[in-house]
């Protein structure tokens, strides 16, 4: 019995990462997999596909980590049509951007994020970000 609840759980997309660069899901996806293995990774390039996804998905995502800056829909588009799904209410949003600019991270909160993170600059301080993000909202939800 075990063995089947093991094979759902390695297929279980628990952070959908929404980032319009392929360096930045790269690098997050190999720091993710460094830091928190077990936390599995869906890629999306934009809030359309965010919105689509979580419509078309068996389980909710433990945590989406969101850009702002995005072709189609930006983050936050994509951020206010979610928190006004009541389905979507207790989701965890946690807006990465190169945006360290106050006005945006007011922006971010009002429309609902639970946190909002400025990419750090250098690589190695990636992993901060992915242990912070693991402690804080991973821990529990799908990972041990």
């Amino acid at each position: 019995m075990e063995q089947p609840l093991q094979m759902k759980a390695s297929y279980y997309e628990c952070v959908f990462l929404v980032d319009d660069d392929e360096d930045d899901q790269f690098l997050l996806q190999q720091v993710f997999q460094q830091y928190s293995p077990d936390c599995t990774i869906r890629l999306l390039s934009n809030g359309v596909e965010l919105l689509d996804a979580l419509e078309t998905t068996c389980s909710l995502p433990a945590l989406v980590m969101l850009d702002l800056n995005m072709p189609y829909m930006s983050g936050f588009e994509a951020l206010e049509a979610i928190r006004k799904d009541t389905r979507y209410k207790s989701l965890p949003i946690v807006i990465l951007t190169t945006s360290d600019q106050p006005v945006d991270q007011q922006r971010a909160i009002q429309l609902g994020a639970n946190d909002f993170i400025t990419k750090p600059t250098l690589l190695a301080d990636y992993s901060q970000v992915v242990l912070k993000l693991r402690k804080e909202w991973l821990v529990g939800r799908c990972v041990r």
